[in-house]
């Protein structure tokens, strides 16, 4: 999906608050599939019991605790056990996870908050969805955001 020629994980800015595009993308998937495609319980709570299966071996990051689901979204919470030298690193970690979990349909950006590199998104079928986020965490994604926002934005976040 892209937004007038524009890289697909831009943010689209509503009123000077930042908005997900992925939450754009779920809307339009509910509209063409009904209310009900996320809505469907078992679905996801098979989803995170094979999640934590197929994420409990992967190199370079570990999962911390279960995935779980939290108010009809998944949250997949993910130490991350090397230095993640640039975004590529990122990503690629990212990917080699929803590589193993995503169905059919699959849309997902990235977020770099303060400590965290999170991505939301979405995927499923047409009989079912599942929409939530995979958050690195752990000291090596804790440092590679900080880096990446001074890189951004030139702050350095000292408060005296």
């Amino acid at each position: 999906m892209q937004n007038k020629g524009q890289n697909s994980r831009v943010r689209l800015i509503h009123g000077g608050s930042m908005k997900q595009v992925v939450e754009s993308v779920i809307k339009t998937l509910l509209q063409e599939y009904g209310e009900e495609w996320l809505s469907d319980g078992d679905a996801n709570e098979r989803f995170v019991a094979e999640s934590h299966i197929v994420l409990s071996e992967v190199d370079g990051a570990h999962l911390i605790g279960d995935p779980s689901v939290e108010d009809g979204r998944v949250k997949i919470n993910i130490w991350v056990d090397e230095p993640l030298v640039d975004i590529l690193a990122a990503d690629q970690l990212a990917f080699d996870l929803f590589s193993r979990i995503s169905e059919e349909l699959f849309y997902t950006e990235r977020v770099i908050d303060q400590k965290t590199v999170n991505y939301p998104f979405v995927t499923g079928s047409a009989r079912h969805g599942h929409a939530g986020a995979i958050v690195l965490s752990g000291p090596h994604a804790a440092d590679f955001a900080q880096r990446f926002q001074v890189r951004t934005t030139g702050s350095t976040r000292f408060h005296a």
